[in-house]
């Protein structure tokens, strides 16, 4: 299968990566959208349009599966993706159930806690998704926007993220025994976030979503191949992409998704 994965930037490479290692056999085909980067502060609707006009490109390189690798991007245009793909047979993915689902798998007693961009923490999607899976479970979520500047300033140790982590996690401090990482970037801030929060189980989105997406297709046969693309700033993204995936994604060409086609055309507000 050829599976299409998205995101407005880099961070989605931690979620191919993990891809990458458990469904190996199929084409996976990454498109970073880094000229409207960041979603993170976008409007609700901004990020529909903006991730329909995506996914439709992937749509046209033939992909057979679609994974949003944003949480943004989830909270806000998961129906819309869904109603545009699945008339073509596209299964979607997103990042949102498949995180509360493994925070739920760990999570003993006290609250759980969401650290996220603003777009993701306002969206309310990992609350309406923690509500139909544990209705009595309660939430607190923690917008954390300097954590993605840090990570791809290659910032990830030391006194700097450190205290950022610390003026706002400390809060959290005894309340909650689990934290769902609720963006792609964030994994990469582990240990800073473990040496804040010490005991707290730290769930790894972008890992759970891609156990999700091999429960559904399976690993695929063969080796498969590897295809980067981004809307702006290639080198930038090799460069810091290797940060996140682990080796350096390369070669990575610049395209331009242009207009989507009907089925994926949503108007972008005024």
């Amino acid at each position: 299968m050829r599976i299409g994965v998205f995101d407005s930037g880099i961070g989605g490479l931690t979620v191919l990566r993990e891809l990458k290692a458990r469904l190996g056999g199929h084409d996976l085909l990454y498109l970073g959208d880094t000229a409207r980067i960041p979603y993170g502060t976008r409007s609700p609707q901004t990020v529909i349009s903006y991730s329909l006009r995506v996914a439709s490109y992937l749509v046209e390189q033939g992909i057979d599966a679609l994974v949003i690798a944003c949480n943004t991007a989830t909270t806000h245009a998961l129906p819309d993706l869904e109603a545009a793909c699945e008339p073509l047979g596209i299964p979607v993915f997103g990042v949102v159930h498949p995180g509360v689902q493994a925070a739920l798998q760990v999570h003993e007693e006290g609250q759980l806690a969401l650290l996220g961009t603003e777009g993701t923490v306002l969206g309310g999607a990992y609350h309406r998704a923690l509500a139909e899976a544990a209705p009595d479970q309660e939430l607190i979520a923690v917008p954390c926007p300097l954590f993605v500047p840090l990570v791809e300033e290659g910032w990830l140790e030391g006194v700097v993220p450190t205290e950022v982590a610390r003026r706002y996690l400390e809060p959290l401090q005894g309340r909650v025994d689990t934290a769902i990482l609720g963006c792609t970037h964030y994994p990469l801030l582990r240990e800073v976030i473990a040496s804040v929060l010490p005991g707290v189980h730290l769930v790894d989105s972008a890992r759970a979503t891609a156990e999700a997406v091999l429960e559904a297709l399976g690993p695929g046969e063969g080796t498969g191949s590897l295809r980067f693309m981004v809307t702006d700033g290639p080198e930038r993204f090799a460069d810091v992409g290797e940060r996140f995936l682990g080796e350096r994604p390369d070669p990575v060409e610049w395209v331009d998704v242009g207009q989507p086609t009907a089925a994926f055309s949503r108007p972008l507000p005024a």
